[in-house]
């Protein structure tokens, strides 16, 4: 009481020196502490923690969109030769080859691509819904966008378990009648999610196409839009981890797409190197975009839950697991199918509408080749096509399908190195006891002091 009534009586001098002169040292507020000093660096130690394990992580997805193209192909062909064997030496099979259930998976998974492909993204018209949709009103394009952004991610956490299906029915009970119900729900889904991703890429070719930026601009704003309905939200580890994941596999599509949308551009002829620039200005405004807009996200979503940003690491610790196999023993698929899973990649949907995108490219090079108007970066191949030499032709293809696969083993054999480096690298840590991996129980120190209540709480939790 003594001490309120002596601030109480403080004289105009005591004031000016005290309070605004700060000259007195031992007077202060204390309200700057160690724990906020802590967790303002582990707030800026966010994002370049991100990239990291974003540098990473698109390399697993890169590896293993690769594999769609470069090991599915030579697996069915595989599939028939077993098969061929196993038909004429009566099941017996020759020196050890014969046909066996999980073989039957990775033609059924081609026969699908194939179909879709050639059934339903072939006949569609890439230039009739390029202009419907830019010739809708904005309103419009609002509520397409969001459809197919909601309807992307809710196919992506069902698509994986689709094929998970299949393939234990197709392991499991090939005859049973649960095995054509998973065919047919398989074929629905890739049919469906094809649809939207075709779709997700027309809208985004318009935006980077449309000399008026109102589409772009919205497209833009989405990302930060997102930032609103996330980041006010109560998340633990395992929730930011599958925020983390849906931000890889949305930014692999996005580099993606926007490359497809380039060869498209190119191909089409009528591109000078002032449109290229102004093309690659595009790109870089939209992934300026999404990197901001994901380091703010996360930013705070670590800030708001106490989280720390070690948390990254373990999340690349837990992909190189699934890249290198741990955990995953006795499995007969690829070494990727975990990895995929794990950040749910819609690996089958973007195999069928890159496939038509290509072939769209492909059909422009052939006939501007032929009036000689363009030089493209495939013309030696277009020159093959047109000039009707079919052994040229799938000498070229064989030589570069070659280069593929050659390709995906080395970027395989990068990304398990890396990943073993890692693990390695945490099993010193716990050998030598200079601290552990950092787990799910670690978290940002609170800034500020604990009541009597919240230290029972914790107790008791």
């Amino acid at each position: 009481v003594v001490a309120d009534d002596n601030k109480n009586n403080q004289t105009v001098g005591a004031y000016v020196i005290n309070d605004l002169l700060n000259i007195d040292s031992r007077n202060h507020d204390g309200s700057a502490t160690e724990d906020i000093d802590e967790n303002m660096e582990e707030f800026l130690r966010i994002p370049p923690k991100l990239e990291w394990l974003m540098v990473f992580s698109l390399a697993v997805c890169v590896d293993s969109f690769l594999y769609a193209w470069a090991m599915l192909p030579l697996k069915f062909l595989w599939g028939w030769v077993c098969l061929a064997c196993s038909v004429c030496s009566a099941g017996k099979g020759l020196r050890g080859i014969r046909f066996r259930r999980r073989h039957l998976y990775p033609i059924m998974q081609s026969f699908l691509i194939y179909f879709v492909y050639s059934q339903v993204l072939c006949p569609i018209s890439i230039g009739k819904l390029y202009h419907w949709i830019r010739g809708q009103a904005m309103l419009k394009l609002y509520v397409l966008i969001a459809i197919v952004e909601v309807f992307d991610r809710l196919l992506c956490s069902f698509g994986q378990d689709a094929w998970d299906s299949l393939y234990w029915n197709t392991t499991r009970r090939p005859w049973h009648p649960r095995m054509f119900v998973s065919i047919i729900v398989v074929g629905v889904y890739v049919t469906i999610h094809s649809l939207f991703l075709f779709v997700h890429v027309a809208t985004l070719s318009v935006a980077v196409n449309s000399a008026d930026n109102a589409l772009l601009t919205l497209l833009i704003s989405g990302n930060f839009a997102e930032i609103k309905s996330t980041v006010f939200k109560k998340y633990n580890k395992q929730n930011l981890f599958k925020i983390t994941t849906s931000d890889i596999c949305e930014r692999f599509k996005l580099g993606l797409f926007l490359l497809l949308i380039l060869f498209l551009n190119c191909f089409q002829g009528d591109m000078t190197n002032s449109m290229v620039k102004d093309y690659y200005s595009m790109c870089g405004i939209i992934f300026a975009a999404e990197l901001v807009s994901d380091w703010i996200k996360h930013s705070f979503i670590t800030k708001f839950n106490l989280i720390k940003s070690t948390i990254y690491f373990d999340y690349a610790l837990i992909l190189s697991g699934d890249v290198t196999g741990i955990g995953h023993e006795g499995l007969n698929l690829d070494y990727t199918h975990a990895a995929v899973k794990r950040l749910g990649l819609a690996q089958t949907p973007l195999v069928c509408v890159t496939a038509r995108y290509l072939h769209e490219a492909v059909r422009f090079a052939i006939a501007f080749q032929g009036n000689g108007d363009v030089d493209h970066p495939v013309a030696a191949l277009v020159e093959l096509m047109a000039d009707g030499n079919k052994w040229k032709f799938y000498t070229g293809l064989f030589q570069g399908l070659v280069g593929l696969v050659l390709f995906k083993i080395a970027l395989g054999l990068c990304i398990r190195y890396v990943a073993r480096g890692y693990l390695g690298g945490a099993c010193d840590r716990v050998s030598k006891g200079g601290g552990a991996v950092t787990s799910s129980s670690s978290s940002r120190k609170s800034s500020h002091v604990k009541t009597p209540k919240e230290g029972d709480a914790k107790k008791k939790q």
